[in-house]
């Protein structure tokens, strides 16, 4: 397959935008603010009144909101940090701000059912625990305690003909008779199949927290790998000792082993618990970072695939959930991968960890996303994702730029740590029988960017594909990628198209349509684009890079996206109480992005730009207008029109705020 992709025919609605944008006057677009039609903007309250002109100075102005303190001169601000803290550590001005933008956020108390009724009496199944269950066995008492079914229509029941909730569902009416007994369809039940892979036994949580798990391909390696570090470490000394005198080469290293220690940080802090690992062979970071050794490829040749020209789903941490995969996957990507998960949670067997690796029938390119900052732990986990998961590929993250994970030498953190990196890619790729991706960011710092040494050095590695955001940890998701850095980085050498020894290199940062898209692949030659916060405003942008069209879909074809994607939340986690809740929470995080939408018709220049922010407008219609509001409450509204009324104790802050696109007006 050719690395060279055809420029793509465009559609009338990109050459109508094209022309439009080259007719109108340069008033029309102001920089960060989106163009809406004259007849759609809302008059500003005399209260706000600001121009647009204004506005759009101001936004430039912020360009550097949101970065970290790391070089000394640049203090981190955030449009969230902006809200009056009175505790007494925000005293002192002058002390940088801990704990994020999430630090204030209001976190939803688990909402019980007012009559715990035990499970399995909930299922018409007797309870085997007797007297001595702690939960309620008495039917008539729940169901009288219980609030009013949400609708007539059980999707659980539906699709494989029986409820596992029973009598908890809040869709009860669609299985139980009119003697109050459970139904099933004995038919719909033979023929039903399990769509979800990767659920793990109790067994399997069991055996890794007491370490009965059987590691032993990862401990071949860890041993072999200890081993001539240990040889290294031998060999340095004996060059020491026949100097006698320290030279500049013989402590650039320490320098830099002293300058990394602090990522080494335990990962403890992540799991709010101290981290027990199998009593093993432990791999010390060395003064000679030596390269690590080779270990042989086992008979299962590794799978391979090619990722060229494909649509890839970013992983996205929470709202990147199964239930919303499956919308991608309706609306055509070709590549997905899991919410990133914590190494060291896997190999502890924390079952919320687990869950980040359940995957859809429908996703037939599936990864998993991991990160940590221990050789010896990450390996381990992919040790386990290898005998008991179904997966097409593990990707390493290297991009994570939240300060937990960074200052424990993870995500990000790694990409400050060669030699430990190295190690890393190369035990993953020993115990895998699947390729190894990684995912990275240009530096860590703005003005020290080191991806194009990094990208050839992935390549050496044998990771399968390299993607890389064009921003800097410290950047986080302010101001725009750099798309120019990462072509810099697909012309390094990553072997020859069409080789097996390639490395495709997918660019990643602020595609919002198919003209963002086509315009990388063809002008900054990489092999693809990895789409994040573009899918999540508008999953449909897989289908309009498959036709090469702005797609100005209807808010009724949009809400019929998020019914099915309460269907699929209602699947995934319940149609009880505490799954209907779920699912509610999950679509309202998802909403956070979706707002940010501004429909086709309502542009005056197309493409929308994924930074810009929208003057306060109405849609075309009350549902449109509903779906482009920036108030909680409204979102609120909307979920009640497909999960019924949220419970009165229901509480939502979303968790992902974004600096670079905010509602005004």
């Amino acid at each position: 397959m050719s690395t060279e992709i055809p420029p793509p025919t465009a559609s009338a609605a990109v050459e109508s935008a094209v022309a439009a944008e080259s007719s109108t006057p340069a008033s029309t677009y102001h920089k960060g603010i989106s163009p809406i039609k004259p007849e759609y903007l809302l008059p500003k309250p005399a209260a706000k009144e600001e121009t647009i002109a204004h506005l759009s100075e101001a936004i430039e102005a912020e360009g550097d909101q949101g970065r970290t303190e790391a070089d000394g001169n640049t203090p981190e601000v955030n449009d969230n940090n902006k809200r009056d803290r009175r505790d007494k550590h925000v005293k002192n001005n002058r002390k940088k701000r801990g704990g994020g933008q999430n630090q204030d956020r209001v976190v939803t108390r688990r909402i019980e059912d007012e009559v715990q009724l035990c499970f399995k009496v909930a299922k018409g199944v007797e309870c085997d625990k007797g007297d001595s269950c702690k939960f309620n066995h008495d039917i008539k008492k729940y169901l009288d305690a219980k609030d009013k079914d949400i609708g007539d229509r059980c999707v659980n029941f539906e699709n494989t003909g029986e409820c596992h909730y029973g009598y908890k569902c809040r869709y009860l009416g669609a299985h139980m008779d009119a003697d109050g007994k459970l139904t099933k369809d004995e038919a719909k039940m033979a023929a039903a199949e399990n769509n979800t892979k990767n659920v793990f036994s109790h067994e399997l949580t069991l055996n890794l927290r007491s370490f009965k798990f059987d590691f032993s391909r990862s401990e071949a390696y860890l041993k072999k790998m200890a081993d001539e570090l240990a040889e290294a470490s031998k060999e340095q000394a004996k060059k020491t000792e026949s100097t006698h005198t320290p030279t500049e080469s013989t402590l650039t290293p320490a320098v830099e082993s002293a300058t990394e220690a602090p990522a080494e940080k335990d990962l403890s802090e992540l799991e709010n618990r101290d981290v027990k690992m199998p009593k093993a062979t432990i791999v010390q970071e060395e003064i000679s970072h030596p390269d690590t050794p080779d270990v042989k490829m086992r008979p299962a040749e590794k799978k391979r695939i090619d990722f060229r020209g494909k649509t890839y789903l970013a992983p996205l941490t929470t709202v990147g959930n199964l239930p919303f995969r499956r919308i991608c996957k309706e609306y055509g990507v070709d590549i997905t991968c899991g919410e990133m998960a914590m190494a060291s949670n896997l190999v502890q067997g924390q079952k919320a960890e687990l869950a980040l690796l359940r995957r859809h029938k429908s996703e037939d390119i599936f990864g998993v996303q991991l990160t940590g900052n221990k050789i010896d732990v990450v390996i381990r986990a992919c040790d386990m994702i290898n005998q008991v998961a179904e997966v097409d590929f593990v990707d390493l993250n290297m991009g994570c730029p939240i300060d937990l994970v960074f200052n424990a030498g993870a995500g990000s953190g790694l990409l400050g740590s060669p030699g430990k990196m190295r190690r890393m890619i190369t035990g993953m790729k020993s115990v895998l029988d699947v390729p190894v991706t990684v995912k990275f960011r240009m530096a860590i710092h703005d003005k020290k960017p080191i991806g194009v040494n990094l990208t050839p050095q992935f390549h050496n590695l044998g990771a399968a594909l390299g993607t890389l955001h064009g921003r800097s940890r410290q950047q986080r998701y302010t101001k725009l990628a750099d798309w120019d850095y990462i072509s810099q980085c697909a012309q390094t050498d990553r072997g020859i198209p069409g080789n097996d020894n390639y490395m495709p290199l997918f660019g990643n940062g602020d595609i919002l349509g198919p003209s963002d898209y086509y315009r990388h692949l063809n002008e900054h030659k990489v092999d693809g684009c990895m789409i994040a916060r573009g899918a999540l405003m508008k999953p449909w942008i897989f289908e309009e890079i498959k036709s090469n069209r702005d797609w100005d879909i209807s808010s009724g074809e949009r809400f019929d996206m998020m019914k099915r994607f309460c269907d699929f939340g209602l699947e995934h986690w319940g149609s009880d109480t505490q799954g209907v809740n779920q699912t509610r929470r999950f679509l309202l995080e998802w909403q956070s992005f979706l707002h940010r939408y501004v429909p086709v018709g309502l542009l005056e220049v197309l493409p929308q730009r994924i930074n810009d922010r929208p003057p306060a407008f109405v849609g075309r219609n009350d549902l449109e207008t509903l779906m482009a509001s920036p108030d909680v409450s409204d979102w609120i509204k909307l979920s009640d029109m497909m999960l019924g009324p949220a419970p009165e104790a229901f509480r939502f802050d979303p968790k992902h705020k974004a600096n670079s696109t905010t509602v005004e007006g």
